[in-house]
């Protein structure tokens, strides 16, 4: 038994009931269409054929990281965090503050910033500019060592080689053998 109106196509409303009327409905099919949401010349070709591959987007680095460490390389506790605050020592650069202590395991590192960066959007900036010093003056750093980097206002400002600089020279500070 099929119930009335079973497709809305094939439906009519009247005032005072609903009704199909099959013979109002063309039974021609109509040609297939394209897809009308995307035109032809913005559509994803996808990847390329051939030897000739396109080249990869984003930046790299030396040790081909695109945007964060090994977990192994980063300290991820508050506890660690909390224990360099306050049994760290201190070693102050212009646009950063380092604070280190050696351990017996190999070189992790950390990053902070300043309350006195206001925005949230400045923060993360500040914070994104340290990891790429960080990893750009990487091997200055002792082997045996946990650091936090801490950012001040001038990062926000300095240039990236001057960053680089100023961490390599702060790292320099610190005694230990390097890798």
């Amino acid at each position: 038994m099929t119930r009335p109106c079973a497709m809305s196509t094939l439906c009519r409303f009247d005032a005072r009931r609903i009704s199909a009327h099959e013979a109002d409905v063309s039974a021609e099919r109509t040609p297939p269409e394209e897809d009308a949401r995307l035109p032809q010349a913005d559509e994803d070709e996808g990847r390329p054929e051939g030897v000739e591959a396109a080249a990869r987007k984003g930046a790299q680095t030396a040790h081909r990281l695109t945007g964060h460490f090994p977990r192994r390389e980063r300290l991820t506790s508050s506890a660690e965090f909390q224990a360099l605050f306050q049994r760290g020592k201190r070693v102050d650069r212009p646009s950063m503050i380092v604070l280190w202590r050696e351990t017996a395991e190999s070189r992790r590192a950390g990053f902070a910033v300043s309350r006195h960066v206001r925005r949230a959007v400045d923060r993360n900036r500040a914070r994104r500019r340290l990891r790429a010093a960080y990893r750009g003056a990487r091997a200055a750093a002792p082997t045996n060592a946990a650091l936090v980097i801490i950012a001040k206002p001038p990062v926000l400002h300095e240039g990236f080689k001057t960053l680089t600089d100023e961490m390599r020279a702060a790292f320099a500070a610190i005694p230990g053998s390097r890798a």
